[in-house]
């Protein structure tokens, strides 16, 4: 009865924390891929993480990605056999790593109270460690490095001009070889010497029509920075019709139009319609309206110029004269270029996507035609154009950067080097595509399927001779554990079910002796 009577009262003891719970903050950039005799830091923290398991595991894991930005695994696996199988998607291919940022939400998700382990190539920004919590582990080596820093191919006429910079990431001045292949043509091979901490660009060009640039670099301790794949920049034209009654006023546009170069050699299915009378064009065309009439009112500035319009890129109108009609802005008209209150050029956009332009401009009173701003408004209007053009915006980008997608409203496929596919069934507008491995990507979008490469470009991880193995910080002592309020009601419960059975048992002995 007074065990019974100790038990209802709800006995309580306070018990020591047997360990504290894990974060580990897991370095996902490049760099951890460097390796000497074969191991990288990436192996040997992974060989670390394993023998902490195996010697004493803490009661919950969680696992943080610190790439550009810190990303949590999810889950809160209890054993080794569970956090290897999270550690898949460590892949170290990032371009940076935002470690410090992955530290504040570790804090945050351990409430101040779990033990922070980050695994690194490097050492902290502050080597002395304060916070009692947590250990720093860094298992890189400082080693020489030659990589590909930087990376380019553009139009460049009926050919494209290619950049390659290749930098030497040692104390000392080294060689290396270049390997340079265009299409099928054989690799063409070029021997570089750098000095310490050096580099050297190359210019060249090749044919517009080679499907792919590929240029290698010889073997070294990060073969992940000694290649790149350039695919063909992507020429869009714009199919331009001009419909202006005066002689003279179109062929100043059809020169102009053609001096830009982003004009297509077709104007079938038009995709900007050049006229004088705001009436209606395709359903794929925009408009470029040019109101001269009792364009008699000249205007010498200052100039009003919404310099982040699309159309006003690069526009300056220094000592122009610009003739026009004292008009008012029509409803729903973006001026774009004003002279006071005098809109000079405006757009709209109407209900189905479509951009109505209005020029207001006397060219026979003006001298905007005689500047560089007039191929220069030209050239806006078609790059313009292009950019609202349903496709992807460039077909070479860097590992890490976003790749943008003008979508059609058609459902999107995406399917990255390693195979994996993504699939986005409804899309409008634009989307933006995440590039987490180098190598050729394919979207396929409706009936037409393009092609973007992604290269693992970026000096600050290339550069190896900061890496260091070494230890900072160290975890709190056992006396500085938490005590924890644990029930021993079940205690007093078990001794009272002992005491019964035995007085049963005695009872029962005692009847069968009489």
């Amino acid at each position: 009865l007074l065990l019974l009577v100790a038990a209802a009262t709800g006995p309580h003891w306070k018990l020591p924390q047997s360990t504290r719970p894990l974060i580990v903050v897991l370095d996902d950039s490049f760099s951890m891929r460097a390796a000497r005799d074969g191991v990288s830091a990436q192996t040997r923290s992974k060989e670390f993480l394993e023998k902490l398991f195996r010697h004493q595991p803490p009661p919950s894991t969680r696992l943080i990605l610190a790439g550009t930005e810190p990303r949590s695994l999810g889950s809160t696996p209890k054993s080794w056999r569970e956090v290897d199988e999270l550690l898949s998607q460590w892949k170290c291919w990032s371009p940076d790593a935002a470690i410090d940022s992955a530290i504040t939400l570790a804090a945050e998700l351990g409430k101040q109270q779990a033990n922070i382990l980050v695994l690194t190539d490097h050492k902290p920004a502050e080597e002395k460690i304060s916070n009692q919590r947590l250990e720093w582990h860094a298992f890189g080596w400082p080693l020489e490095n030659f990589a590909i820093v930087n990376a380019s191919r553009t139009a460049f006429g009926e050919q494209d001009r290619c950049l390659l910079e290749v930098a030497n990431f040692s104390s000392g001045a080294r060689s290396t070889k270049l390997l340079v292949q265009a299409g099928s043509n054989a690799p063409q091979g070029s021997a570089i010497l750098l000095g310490a901490y050096e580099s050297q660009r190359l210019v060249f060009n090749i044919p517009s029509a080679a499907p792919a640039l590929h240029a290698t670099l010889e073997a070294d301790s990060l073969a992940e920075d000694n290649e790149v794949q350039l695919l063909p920049p992507i020429r869009k034209r714009v199919r331009v019709q001009v419909a202006l009654t005066n002689e003279n006023l179109s062929a100043l546009v059809n020169r102009t139009l053609d001096a830009t170069g982003l004009r297509a050699a077709i104007s079938e299915n038009p995709e900007l319609v050049i006229h004088e009378t705001d009436s209606p064009v395709g359903s794929n065309a925009w408009s470029l309206v040019w109101s001269k009439f009792a364009a008699t009112n000249a205007y010498t500035g200052p100039f009003i110029v919404d310099n982040s319009h699309p159309l006003a890129a690069g526009i300056a109108l220094e000592g122009v004269i610009w003739a026009a009609a004292a008009l008012t802005n029509s409803p729903g008209d973006v001026p774009v270029i004003l002279a006071g209150n005098t809109p000079l050029l405006s757009a709209r956009e109407d209900a189905i996507g479509r951009r109505h332009l209005v020029l207001n401009l006397n060219p026979e009173l003006s001298t905007l035609q005689n500047t560089p701003d007039w191929p220069i408004l030209f050239w806006n209007i078609l790059s313009w154009r292009i950019s609202e053009m349903p496709g992807l915006k460039e077909s070479n980008a860097r590992l890490g950067a976003e790749v943008n997608l003008k979508t059609t409203g058609e459902s999107v496929t995406v399917t990255q080097p390693d195979g994996v596919k993504k699939s986005f069934p409804k899309t409008g507008g634009e989307l933006a595509l995440e590039t987490p491995l180098p190598g050729i990507y394919s979207v396929a979008m409706g009936a037409s399927t393009n092609n973007f490469s992604v290269n693992a470009i970026a000096a600050d991880e290339s550069d190896l001779s900061a890496c260091i193995s070494s230890q900072w910080g160290r975890w709190g002592d056992d006396t500085e554990r938490r005590l924890e309020d644990t029930s021993v009601v079940w205690i007093f419960g078990l001794l009272a079910l002992a005491l019964l059975t035995a007085h049963l048992y005695l009872v029962a002995a005692g009847k069968g002796t009489k």
